[in-house]
């Protein structure tokens, strides 16, 4: 049963809380479309300029909103593109219908430790450094481990799926990638990766799997979080899911 639903709903409740906060006795349904419409919006303005979302958060109480977007971006000029031509604010007032506090955080703050552990492993990996996606790969990889985040690894994944019809050559990069990272990040218990569909175009769907480390799907206990993203190719749909195996926050070795 635990690999054949979301690994982050089977612990709802457990060591994982909502990303939609609020309590209403009225206008629940009201509620809902509200924060699924917010949620899109946010999320298809945001990977217009391929700024990935790896979560929102939505908080409600009274008369007050509070949402809450974890981004990464290359770079920070990104955000400051969206946030001139974009009015996001104006907009999620005109959808909830109430003050609005827009909160965004991206992955800056990791860029030390990312860059230095991300060189490190590139010097692993030369063979693979004429490929144009080698270094952002790196930098992807890294900041989703360290921010506890499969869907946003998962989103890259389906992204390079979409770019690059020589599907093979992306998973066989990942595959090799990721051994370095969980060495480096004693956080990080364990990383299984699936791709699904007609990949390198293929006659049939087939899939194919990874995983280094452990990923215990039946125990609740553990802290495992869980990513889902369709890739849109000219061969059909493929779909990319990503399950993280993390230690929980109070039990990580600290420098």
């Amino acid at each position: 049963m635990g690999q054949k639903i979301n690994a982050i709903g089977l612990r709802l409740g457990v060591n994982r809380n909502w990303d939609s906060k609020w309590f209403a006795e009225k206008e629940y349904t009201s509620s809902i479309h509200k924060d699924l419409i917010t949620t899109e919006f946010l999320t298809r303005i945001y990977e217009k300029k391929d700024i990935l979302v790896s979560r929102i958060v939505i908080e409600r109480a009274l008369d007050k909103l509070e949402v809450i977007v974890y981004l990464y971006a290359p770079t920070e000029d990104l955000f400051k593109e969206v946030e001139q031509k974009y009015n996001l604010q104006k907009t999620l007032v005109a959808i909830n219908g109430t003050d609005v506090n827009l909160k965004v955080f991206d992955t800056l703050k990791y860029t030390g430790k990312r860059i230095e552990m991300v060189h490190e492993i590139s010097l692993q990996l030369v063979a693979y450094r004429s490929r144009k996606y080698f270094y952002e790969g790196l930098q992807v990889i890294g900041t989703s481990m360290m921010t506890r985040s499969a869907l946003l690894l998962s989103k890259y994944c389906a992204s390079q799926i979409e770019k690059d019809f020589r599907h093979n050559q992306f998973i066989d990069y990942i595959k090799k990638a990721l051994p370095f990272f969980l060495d480096r990040l004693p956080e990080v218990k364990g990383v299984r990766i699936q791709f699904k569909g007609r990949l390198n175009g293929s006659d049939r769907s087939k899939i194919q799997w990874f995983k280094y480390g452990q990923i215990p799907f039946h125990t609740l206990k553990e802290n495992i979080d869980y990513g889902y993203t369709s890739a849109f190719t000219l061969y059909g749909v493929c779909g990319i899911k990503v399950w993280i195996c993390f230690v929980p926050l109070n039990e990580e070795n600290i420098d």
